[in-house]
């Protein structure tokens, strides 16, 4: 029987707005009426108490659902008519669950105001273990977003309020957070204090699951500790006999994970294995977010030491599959690179490559999470510290900071009479290399006249070789020219009387520093010395190592080439081609991994350089003359050999080319 009736113009508001409320928790329950009835009635209520109970009656309904996009707008709705009638107690309700919401869209940063806020709402209502409760969420915030500091400040808030309410069973769980923080803040000392205390109250309290959670907490800490093999087995079999007793099938497969890796760790591969396998049982069926892809990893470790390389590959794929499925960028680094390694054991040169380069894209994300999370801490542990002489800090930055741009004005006004000097000099040398171009040109003309095939070949012979020697003097200039300029100018600039300590004198110093590098650096690419003192190999290996100076991972192979395999001559012209390449890689490709491969077979001598670059239209380059493939073309002709080109936009870039020995 309804307990609205059909005439309900009869009712006052007040009456209404009750029987509405009842309506939705009693006749419209979240669990059995869809959103959509729920928030038709809702549209009905006047502004108070009743409506906000409905809020949160449609807020579960989506939850039920899990559909956080829709749970979202109503915590926001329920939170601005909780403080319009400032309801303190639904102004504590819907700052969580909006908090809840942002994080299960991953957009866990934006929860940290609404916890802050809901600390001091609980306060206002002097509910202290509410308090502690939102201590609690605010700290698995900030440790989710590795500011391991300001989660600790939270946890510990939250302790001290559990430990003057005496509520030890809230207290010893809550040490486990805290264990784990000090832990992921590389402090292994304190977090095993931490646990060992959170295991004592938990004997106290006569809690066997938590004295297993503990003992398992310990095991996993231990586990890379030296000489303490023996103890940490001992923790984690115990966890296990507990877990079995009472059913706990996920927990004791976790127990099984921690003990292949430490039968693994002691050599003992077949307890290894078995422990392994009985984890794996379990984790087919309800994978594990922290414990799944490890055991995968043991499993595959092991069956790359028998030799069973397919074996090995399956394993390390479930295991990286599991990672990317949980998040766990770090093991999953770890798994791609050995994969990689079973892959390359395997003969599968290509797939190796793509799990090495996704390991490196992983490997450099990671590392500026890290870097982000570092400064994160920082920033904390600096606003903690220096919250008292704010301002004498802010005199001080404005000090600092007046010095530093004198300075910085000081050096960009030297930097600019190095740069003008520079061009200066540069600009003659294009000069004389357009005459010395108008030159050559006149007698390629005159060649071309003489004879047709004979004197292309001639005049690209003639134009290829003047261009080296162009090259060595150009090189010789930089070198003995501007490159004593510069070490004057250090030498001058050293003269002066100004204190090491200055800010920016050393900055200052480094860039001349750098300047005079720069100009060895343009010298050797002109005319590489490695070329005539160790030959192709040692000028392509000395090429390789500057791309790696600049950040591009290289990776050179060059089997069966020695250093007498070509002459002198084609030998340069080889190096000009790969040096060009390598060149339009820096200046257009933006790619961080490059291959170049040089294989001598059969009196063939075969070139491949493939990067993972943005790509480029080759069609469209062709027609533009760009990026010196006219020069790379004319070469390669010149050498009578042949180029051909495989790039599009967005997909990198592979150029193979083969010439005659």
């Amino acid at each position: 029987m309804p307990l609205i009736t059909a005439d309900c113009s009869l009712l006052t508001e007040n009456m209404r707005s009750i029987l509405l409320a009842l309506f939705l928790l009693f006749g419209l329950s979240a669990q059995t009426q869809s959103p959509d009835s729920l928030r038709q009635v809702l549209t009905q209520m006047p502004a108070d108490t009743h409506k906000v109970q409905a809020c949160r009656a449609l807020y579960l309904a989506y939850y039920e659902r899990d559909e956080p996009a829709q749970m979202l707008p109503v915590a926001e709705e329920g939170l601005a008519l909780s403080r319009q009638l400032n309801y303190l107690r639904g102004v504590d309700l819907f700052l969580f669950y909006k908090a809840s919401a942002l994080d299960m869209l991953g957009r866990g940063k934006e929860s940290l105001p609404l916890f802050e806020e809901g600390i001091e709402v609980v306060r206002k209502l002097g509910d202290r273990e509410g308090e502690a409760n939102y201590h609690i969420n605010a700290g698995v915030a900030y440790y989710s977003l590795g500011q391991h500091e300001r989660a600790l400040q939270h946890y510990l808030s939250a302790y001290a309020l559990f430990q003057n309410l005496n509520l030890p069973e809230k207290s010893a769980k809550l040490l486990n957070n805290i264990g784990l923080t000090y832990r992921a803040q590389g402090k292994p000392e304190r977090a095993e204090e931490i646990y060992r205390e959170s295991l004592r109250l938990k004997t106290d309290l006569k809690d066997t699951l938590g004295i297993a959670a503990s003992y398992i907490n310990l095991a996993g800490l231990l586990l890379s500790a030296p000489d303490r093999t023996q103890e940490t087995e001992t923790y984690a079999r115990n966890a296990l006999e507990i877990f079995e007793k009472y059913g706990k099938t996920a927990d004791a497969a976790a127990c099984y994970a921690l003990l292949a890796d430490i039968y693994l760790k002691t050599g003992d591969v077949s307890r290894a294995q078995s422990a392994a396998l009985k984890a794996k049982a379990q984790y087919d069926t309800d994978p594990d977010p922290e414990y799944s892809a490890n055991v995968y990893e043991v499993l595959g470790k092991i069956a790359l030491g028998n030799k069973a390389y397919t074996q090995a590959e399956q394993y390390f794929q479930e295991g990286t599959r599991l990672s990317r499925q949980f998040g766990q960028q770090q093991h999953l680094l770890t798994l791609l690179q050995q994969l990689a390694e079973t892959q390359h054991q395997m003969g599968k040169s290509s797939a190796a490559y793509l799990s090495l380069r996704e390991a490196g894209q992983i490997r450099d994300a990671l590392s500026a999470q890290n870097q982000l999370a570092q400064m994160e801490e920082m920033q904390a542990r600096f606003d903690v510290a220096q919250k008292d002489n704010a301002l004498q800090l802010q005199q001080l930055r404005l000090a600092q900071r007046t010095a530093e741009r004198n300075w910085f004005i000081l050096g960009a006004a030297m930097l600019a009479l190095l740069a003008l000097s520079v061009f200066f000099v540069l600009r003659q040398r294009i000069r004389h290399n357009q005459k010395l171009a108008a030159q050559e040109s006149a007698l390629q003309q005159q060649q071309l006249l003489q004879a047709q095939q004979a004197g292309q070949l001639a005049a690209l012979q003639a134009m290829l070789e003047g261009q080296e020697q162009e090259r060595s003097r150009i090189a010789a200039d930089l070198h003995d020219g501007l490159g004593g300029l510069l070490t004057s100018v250090k030498s001058h600039f050293n003269s002066l009387a100004i204190p090491d300590s200055t800010p920016n004198y050393g900055k200052t110093n480094q860039l001349l520093d750098e300047a005079c590098g720069e100009v060895r650096r343009i010298a050797h690419n002109m005319m590489p010395r490695a070329l005539s003192v160790a030959g192709l190999p040692g000028a392509l290996d000395d090429l390789a190592r500057n791309l790696q100076r600049q950040g591009i991972n290289t990776t050179l192979e060059m089997p069966g080439l020695g250093e007498e395999s070509l002459d002198p001559a084609r030998a340069l012209m080889l190096y000009r081609i790969i040096q060009e390449l390598c060149s339009n890689l820096l200046k257009h490709a933006r790619a961080q991994n490059l291959l170049l491969q040089l294989i001598l077979h059969e009196n063939r001598l075969h070139v491949i350089v493939e990067d993972d670059g943005q790509g480029f239209d080759l069609e469209q380059a062709m027609q533009q003359k760009g990026m010196g493939l006219a020069s790379i073309q004319s070469r390669v002709q010149f050498l009578q050999g042949n180029i051909h080109w495989d790039t599009r936009p967005g997909q990198g870039c592979s150029v193979s080319i083969e010439l005659p020995v």
